[in-house]
């Protein structure tokens, strides 16, 4: 078709009122295409922000924003020379700070903030426990156990070698007067102080991430495979949680390939012991659980929001039970399983477990910082802390809280509500030395 054609036939179609009205409606239906794109477009970019402002401020480990003014936590000082730290901080009598960091170092940091001694260990993510004679228990990565002298120098290592459990993760120890409770090559043992030589192997296994404690009754339990076990001072099985049901027999060790079959009680924190022996310990599916130091069941509590809890809780000394929780909450629950409150930080996830000081007031940390929180679940007063933190703070009889995070710092804030409070359980592992035992000692 040549030029002349088509301008004749465009004359042609300009004079069509049924092209005409063709080509307004073409118009419209552009028009309204980029209309709603345009609002497609505009309404993304407010909900992408409106989220990315949730995230920031909830999970992000933004400063929360409190709905009425918050005093600040002052600090004291900050010791910034430290790898990560995930592992519970213990506090010697001294006041020396000991912190097990995954750069392979042990701390040892004064009550001034004044770096003592440390310690070549290997990586680290369990928390160190202290003996009576200041005697620093740790473990690494590759279960070497270490004894370390108060002036940082070594007294004994035991463990490790080629069948050792690598990458042993975050399993936590407890210690009495003669034997460190620690897992070595796939079993639980007792750990002689004196000289690190091992006394007895116990039970089927064990889980990581758990926790052993000792009972007034002188058992000991521990998160084993699958289950809860209790062992005498031999290492002899007592009780299990929930029971092997069948009974173990050697049939069924040879259909499972020479192992033990493994239970599905899996446990997501460590375990705190009330003063009637009552062990409380958050499982899987959101669930804070009681049981009886004969290993049945009292009640279960769990949350409204689906999370995982790796706070261990603690105990005040009415009995009331407080838990740090994955959804971003500290529940405080009454011995019979039922809730008394629950404290929004809104923020982040809570991986530490909480502290309790003299007057009873919580102090709960996480990403957005140091929680002063009172035993009615109002917030006194708030910190920020810096970075990710899952260790588990510590207090001073002076009312110093400790905190520590992953990114390789440790500070001292200067806490107004007393030292420990005087409980069965007000800390991770009971006490400042991370012993695990129940009171009763």
């Amino acid at each position: 078709m040549n030029a002349d054609t088509r301008r004749e036939a465009t004359r042609e179609s300009a004079g069509d009122p049924m092209s005409q009205t063709k080509y307004r409606i073409f118009r419209r239906v552009i028009r309204w295409v980029l209309l709603i794109v345009g609002a497609v477009i505009i309404g993304g970019v407010i909900v992408d922000t409106y989220w990315l402002h949730l995230y920031s401020t909830r999970f992000a480990g933004a400063k929360p924003v409190f709905r009425e003014k918050v005093a600040s936590i002052p600090e004291k000082w900050r010791f910034t020379k430290s790898g990560p730290i995930g592992a519970a901080l213990a506090l010697g009598d001294d006041g020396t700070v000991y912190a097990a960091s995954e750069d392979g170092f042990l701390y040892a940091i004064d009550a001034s903030g004044n770096l003592r001694w440390k310690f070549n260990a290997g990586p680290m993510q369990v928390a160190p426990v202290l003996g009576a004679d200041d005697t620093i228990y740790v473990t690494n990565e590759d279960q070497f156990i270490f004894g370390i002298n108060h002036n940082g120098t070594q007294q004994w290592v035991a463990g490790g070698g080629p069948y050792a459990d690598k990458r042993m993760g975050s399993f936590t120890a407890a210690i009495d007067q003669t034997f460190l409770y620690t897992p070595w090559r796939g079993l639980m043992r007792a750990v002689r102080l004196t000289y690190g030589t091992f006394a007895w192997p116990a039970g089927y296994g064990y889980q990581n991430g758990g926790s052993v404690s000792k009972l007034a009754n002188g058992l000991i339990v521990y998160t084993g495979a699958g289950r809860l076990d209790a062992v005498d001072s031999t290492g002899r099985i007592q009780w299990q949680y929930p029971v092997m049901n069948p009974p173990l027999t050697v049939d069924m060790i040879t259909k499972n390939g020479g192992h033990i079959p493994v239970g599905n009680f899996w446990l997501d924190s460590a375990m705190a012991v009330g003063d009637d022996g009552t062990l409380y310990i958050c499982a899987v599916d959101s669930r804070l659980m009681a049981l009886t130091s004969d290993g049945h069941l009292k009640w279960e509590f769990k949350t409204k929001t689906h999370s995982v809890n790796r706070a261990s809780p603690v105990i005040a000394v009415d009995g009331t039970i407080y838990f740090a929780s994955g959804d971003g909450f500290l529940y405080a629950v009454r011995p019979d399983g039922t809730q008394k409150w629950a404290f929004d930080s809104e923020s982040r996830t809570f991986s530490a477990t909480p502290v309790l000081a003299a007057d009873e007031t919580i102090y709960a940390v996480n990403d957005a910082g140091l929680f002063a929180v009172s035993s009615e679940g109002k917030i006194l007063a708030h910190a920020i802390v810096g970075g990710s933190v899952a260790s588990s703070p510590t207090i001073a009889p002076d009312g110093t809280v400790y905190v520590a995070g992953r990114a390789g710092k440790i500070v001292a804030f200067a806490g107004t509500h007393g030292g420990l409070l005087n409980s069965a359980w007000p800390k991770f592992q009971a006490g400042p030395a991370n012993s695990g035992r129940a009171r009763g000692f």
